[in-house]
């Protein structure tokens, strides 16, 4: 399956050309998959405090392939077994530290832009059921 000549940023919401999205990992087949954000919208994104990151990997170490980990959020029991699979959260309003967390409560963190309203409108769904008519 060949790539797409182009693709449109869930940031900006522009339709750019596929070389304006980096490399992110590779799929199946060894496809290339690419970030959902353009190089453009990524790099104002506030990174993590490079500072603030190496004193909190100092006091509190990644934990190894193979040890355990309870995720703080989802409250999962899971053992490393990839370099990916917990990750170090930081706020992308400010690169400030908040702590290792599994990489799928990393994601939908981001997924909620860090916005704490549209969390609690989720949460609110959720315990609502959605909008569907009862």
């Amino acid at each position: 399956m060949e790539e797409p000549t182009s693709k449109v940023c869930t940031s900006c919401g522009v339709e750019k050309q596929i070389e304006a999205f980096a490399k992110n990992q590779y799929g199946k087949d060894n496809r290339i998959l690419r970030r959902p954000i353009c190089k453009d919208c990524y790099s104002k994104k506030v990174k993590i405090n490079p500072t603030e990151k190496k004193i909190y990997e100092a006091k509190f170490p990644q934990p190894q392939i193979g040890d355990r980990f309870i995720c703080p959020i989802c409250g999962r029991n899971i053992v490393r077994k990839f370099k990916n699979d917990v990750v170090l959260d930081h706020s992308h309003l400010d690169g400030s530290v908040r702590g290792w967390v599994c990489s799928s409560c990393n994601t939908s963190i981001g997924k909620f832009y860090d916005d704490t309203e549209i969390l609690q409108r989720a949460i609110d769904w959720i315990k609502n059921k959605g909008n569907y008519p009862k």
